[in-house]
């Protein structure tokens, strides 16, 4: 039965990617060496397919596979969802093999090399893309998958899984921005019967307080636990959201809100929580629960959510960090049944739901007495304009700036490394309360227009001379004047004197010439103390860790204080 399988799996691909598949590498080779070539690159571009909803043309573009692949056979970026794929795929004719701890491990090291930007170890396709992955790299927000995708067993064998684990638990130290997908021949198998988006789901859903809507269709809504929402992500993934508009987007300043909630206030969460839309092809009640409103079983088939994909995928990532908060956190949802709809009704819901006007933190931000008086002092002392409405235009950088580069300039002037930290790694933190830490301690009656558009002056030449730096560098090096630009900016404010900042007559012009000279002292020392303290870190989630950017700031200044 699995070699019957996995000659259907085979005869699929050569239909999808038949022409489409760069095989130039084995040009003048004997089929018995291309043909198992072919075969392994088109399993991985479906499997790209697969996490990214790419075309077959476009996916056959992400393959990367070639001598001096690094374990790495293709490379995908999905910029509408903030998420790299990476791929390792092995094609097996038996059906019956596992991946073998070699294997596994040199994955994990070339998963290493390519978060530290070391280019030079990787094959001719993947090096000729470095610009489009360095600029994906150095998304803070970006979220990766380690996709295994063979055509023999999905299980991992324990050898190999043990690695993984290891190296999931180091990247994911600090932010779970890593993970792991095992696609084996049932998958594959099961993507030539059922489609890419593979088999419909069905779901048994307990709905408290739960009510119901028959016309003009059929819906049920009610009370779920998050609990059991996690679980539909766990044991879905992002298929939950094949007809959303977009997918769990990452770790984003409104994902990481969600998070932090449930964490929490998991037992106000249904209050603060705008709640799950889901399209289903049917929705029927079992008979646990009886007729009593109070609790019922639903079992739902073809599900879709439509809106809430954040909140769902939040509430998975809350559940890994602590299981236990979700205990008490209910989420509002509604199931709406596509039987005896119009063919385009389950368009519109989508559309609808997912285009009505939002309230972002910065509407409150705009609402502060404080950011009202920076913006006319701004006017008045600097004839500068400060933007602080969402819709308003960005000035040009010569004539202004917008509060969220005060945000994250105030906040890396403030020698906190962990206020760096959310600058780099979640900047909405900082302002997501404006009755209370961090942003009091950002925005206050202290804080002058002087303050504000000098702080932006330093951060803007900060990352302007990181810029020209980065064109000069490789690999790690290169990755710590990425990833480490936040930590450098507060190490730079801290070596500027700025106890006379908010004096108007200051010559500031004098000190902001120093910043050049300041930062590559700093950029040198920072890489200095890495490469001793830290060679072995993933740069990434190392910038994201308030302790270890802590110790890295005092290991730095301490260094500067003696040269």
């Amino acid at each position: 039965m699995r070699t019957l399988r996995v000659g259907h799996i085979r005869d699929s691909l050569k239909a999808d990617y038949s022409g489409l598949i760069d095989l130039t590498d084995y040009e003048g080779k004997p089929e018995k060496q291309s043909a198992p070539a072919f075969l392994s690159r088109a399993l991985a571009a479906r499997a790209v397919q697969r996490f990214t909803g790419f075309s077959a043309e476009d996916s056959a573009k992400t393959v990367v596979d070639g001598f001096h692949d690094n374990g790495i056979d293709a490379l995908a970026i999905d910029e509408v969802n903030r998420r790299l794929v990476l791929v390792q795929s092995k094609w097996d004719g038996s059906g019956d093999t596992g991946l073998s701890q070699g294997d596994a491990l040199k994955v994990r090291n070339g998963c290493s090399d390519l978060f530290n930007m070391r280019f030079d170890r990787f094959s001719p396709a993947l090096q000729a893309r470095q610009e489009e992955i360095s600029a994906a790299l150095s998304d803070p927000a970006m979220t990766f998958i380690v996709v295994i995708a063979t055509t023999g067993r999905s299980a991992l064998p324990a050898e190999a899984q043990a690695v993984f684990d290891d190296f999931l638990d180091e990247v994911n130290e600090n932010d779970p921005v890593v993970s792991l997908e095992v696609l084996g021949l049932r998958e594959f198998h099961s993507m030539v019967v059922e489609g890419i988006a593979g088999p419909k789901i069905e779901i048994t859903v307990p709905i408290e307080q739960w009510g119901t809507v028959d016309l003009p269709y059929q819906a049920y809504y009610g009370l779920v636990q998050a609990s059991e929402i996690a679980s539909w992500y766990e044991s879905h993934g992002d298929r939950l959201f094949a007809q959303n508009l977009r997918k769990s987007l990452g770790s984003t300043d409104v994902n990481e809100g969600v998070t932090n909630t449930l964490l929490k206030q998991g037992h106000n969460f249904w209050y603060f929580n705008n709640g799950i839309t889901a399209l289903c092809e049917s929705v029927k009640k079992t008979p646990r629960g009886g007729a009593t409103h109070a609790y019922g079983d639903f079992s739902i088939t073809g599900v879709s959510v439509v809106n809430g994909a954040q909140t769902v995928a939040s509430i998975h990532r809350a559940s890994r960090k602590d299981e236990t908060a979700l205990e008490n956190a209910r989420v509002w949802v509604r199931f709406i049944s596509l039987e005896g709809c119009p063919p385009d009704f389950a368009v519109d819901v989508t559309r609808a739901t997912n285009t009505q006007n939002s309230v972002e933190s910065r509407d409150f931000v705009a609402l502060d007495r404080q950011q009202e008086r920076l913006r006319r002092d701004m006017l008045l002392s600097l004839r500068k304009q400060y933007s602080v409405k969402r819709g308003e235009n960005a000035p040009a950088e010569s004539d202004g700036c917008t509060v969220e580069d005060a945000v994250v300039a105030l906040a890396c002037a403030h020698n906190n490394p962990y206020y760096s930290v959310l600058a780099k790694s979640s900047v909405g933190r900082l302002s997501e309360n404006t009755e209370r830490a961090p942003y009091i301690n950002l925005f206050n009656g202290g804080t002058t227009a002087h303050r504000v558009w000098r702080c932006v002056q330093v951060m803007r030449a900060v990352e302007g001379d990181l810029l020209v730096r980065r064109a000069g560098l490789v690999d790690r090096e290169f990755a710590v004047a990425t990833h480490g630009n936040r930590i450098i900016l507060q190490l730079v404010f801290n070596q500027l004197n700025l106890s006379k900042v908010n004096e108007p007559h200051y010559d500031w012009e004098s000190e902001l010439a120093k910043v050049h000279e300041i930062t590559g002292h700093v950029l040198a020392a920072l890489m200095t103390e890495i490469e001793w303290s830290y060679p072995n870190n993933y740069l990434a989630p190392l910038f994201k860790n308030t302790t270890k950017c802590r110790d890295l700031a005092n290991r730095v200044e301490a260094r500067l204080a003696v040269t």
